[in-house]
């Protein structure tokens, strides 16, 4: 399939006044109304797609896209608003760098947490967790292979590694079927970081969502099955 249009549709401003009670580390399956009522940012939008054969230029399908994010907008150099720019300051002044990245220390705690629904089907969840202070995002901390397993232990949350061999019984030794939802956690202990993906629709368990959405542009993505 290729994409012949995308069309930006919507940008729904939510206050992220709003207390965000949801723990996010959990995969069971949350809707769009219950990011809503926690304070997320809604970003939405429309690929519409054909089916490549050459023949004619007959729709094949149109995926609804809404993304929910605990990051604000902000308007960028374009004058689109997109969430606010977190990432890739090469061609930035220093000031709105520091400005963004105070934001994302203070007021996101270094987290950055992101919902992806395709046709109101919820799609995959990622967070980001970065260190800038260890005592604000010392819980749940998945900085090791034993810390992740013992927090959904604790938890009473079905936590099995996924088997990589069968023949050897090999495992992988960051992915996860967490509450039978297959998850992928990704840690440095140098450069003191987390984060975890789980995918809702399919097997894949990592996609790069800041270099898509929180780089000051308005990148759209769509993925298909």
């Amino acid at each position: 399939m290729k994409n012949i249009a995308l069309l930006i549709i919507s940008l729904t401003f939510i206050s992220c006044k709003k207390k965000d009670t949801i723990n996010h580390f959990l995969t069971k399956p949350i809707t769009q109304q219950d990011l809503e009522k926690n304070g997320f940012y809604k970003y939405s939008y429309t690929a519409i797609l054909d089916d490549e054969d050459q023949v004619d230029d007959t729709i094949k399908s149109i995926a609804k896209y809404d993304m929910y994010s605990n990051v604000k907008p902000e308007v960028n150099k374009e004058g689109k608003l997109c969430p606010t720019q977190l990432w890739n300051f090469d061609n930035e002044d220093s000031l709105k760098k520091r400005k963004n990245l105070d934001y994302f220390k203070n007021e996101l705690k270094s987290k950055i947490i992101t919902y992806l629904f395709r046709n109101d089907t919820l799609f995959y969840k990622q967070i980001d967790v970065e260190f800038f202070d260890e005592t604000q995002n010392s819980i749940p901390g998945f900085t090791s292979w034993e810390k992740i397993i013992n927090y959904y232990n604790s938890l009473k949350i079905p936590i099995e590694p996924v088997v990589k061999n069968t023949n050897t019984g090999e495992l992988y030794t960051e992915l996860f079927m967490v509450d039978n939802y297959r998850t992928r956690f990704f840690f440095s202990e140098k450069d003191k970081y987390y984060g975890m993906f789980t995918n809702y629709l399919n097997n894949s368990t990592y996609y790069d969502i800041r270099q898509y959405w929180y780089s000051g542009d308005v990148f759209e993505m769509y993925y298909f099955d």
